[in-house]
């Protein structure tokens, strides 16, 4: 039965340390695939109705095979104003490039009249869009006021940090400490 606890312990501990890397990549913007899905605000109205502004989407991997004329995408824009930043919009259409064979996605708002000026190649790609979180306009609201360091710092690390420092104590007294 010890045993067995020893296991569950150093189990628990190996999700403590990588949910707080997680934590630690999402505070500094780097938001990691999981499961091979990533959860991404929207800051525009772009997309409206079928997205609303001040949401939570998901977005899933996807190959280039499966990018079908109507699929909404997420990818890295090369407009000027916002080149760069993850752009999430609906494939207008697909060409192919007559010389390079090369396939690239011309891309639309939906609360647009017209389609993105930039063509969008695969690599540019990070996902397909899955839905919107239920919640997500209150997790936006939440991931807004943590967006704020001083209120990140408090609110999320300093606790996950004593308690990974409590429990890690718990583990070495239990793993290192002889019974009498």
């Amino acid at each position: 039965m010890k045993r067995l606890v020893n296991v569950l312990e150093i189990l628990f501990l190996v999700v403590m340390i990588l949910l707080c890397g997680v934590v630690f990549m999402a505070g500094n913007g780097k938001i990691p695939y999981i499961f091979g899905h990533r959860v991404l605000q929207v800051i525009s109205d772009s997309m409206v109705p079928t997205i609303e502004d001040e949401t939570c989407i998901v977005i899933k991997k996807v190959e280039q095979a499966d990018i079908s004329k109507g699929d909404i995408i997420t990818f890295v824009s090369e407009a000027p104003e916002i080149k760069g930043y993850l752009n999430t919009h609906r494939v207008h259409e697909i060409k192919v490039d007559d010389e390079s064979g090369e396939i690239y996605y011309i891309t639309k708002g939906d609360a647009y009249e017209s389609a993105d000026v930039y063509p969008v190649e695969y690599e540019q790609v990070v996902g397909e869009y899955v839905g919107e979180l239920p919640f997500g306009k209150l997790l936006f609201k939440g991931i807004r006021f943590l967006a704020d360091r001083n209120n990140y710092f408090i609110v999320v690390i300093l606790p996950l940090f004593f308690c990974f420092m409590s429990y890690a104590k718990q583990f070495f007294d239990a793993v290192f400490k002889k019974e009498k």
